[in-house]
């Protein structure tokens, strides 16, 4: 197995180990992208996550494989320390297997990554909770609607 394949592997395991038991079982195990589209998306995105951050950290491939991940963990109600670890995670995975990278250069990246990642966690939580704001004032305004049509 390749190191790079290998650091995956391990960061994706990390990555995980914010759900509980039975789900990271179903997440590891479970390869085909239907039955498990969030494992799906983990894998594909933490593999484009791994390239820029050993390579260059070009925005255009990093934003979307970071907003796709985040996207799913702020929906599933983690919160935000749950959600973004696994970006802290690679640090050390890379420190265990692959300790010939430049630690002070990945760190900053990972930093970066990392912050990139807490503000679109942010962004995505407050627009589920627009959302539901606006779910509530619209089934609050139907009622007093329907009782004005009555009057």
């Amino acid at each position: 197995m390749r190191t790079e394949d290998a650091i995956l592997e391990r960061w994706f395991a990390r990555a995980v180990e914010a759900y509980p038991g039975e789900t990271v079982r179903f997440l590891t195990a479970e390869r085909d992208q239907f039955r498990n589209p969030v494992g799906h998306v983990l894998r594909e995105n933490l593999a484009v996550l791994l390239r820029e951050l050993l390579g260059g950290m070009e925005p255009s491939r990093t934003k979307p494989a970071l907003e796709a991940i985040i996207r799913v963990r702020a929906v599933q109600e983690l919160t935000a320390t749950q959600a973004v670890e696994f970006v802290f995670a690679l640090r050390s995975v890379v420190g265990e297997l692959a300790p010939e990278h430049d630690a002070l250069s990945l760190g900053r990246k990972v930093d970066q990554l990392a912050l990139m990642a807490f503000d679109e966690y942010v962004r995505c939580r407050e627009k589920m909770y627009e959302i539901r704001l606006n779910e509530s004032r619209r089934a609050l305004s139907v009622p007093a609607a329907m009782a004005r049509m009555g009057s």
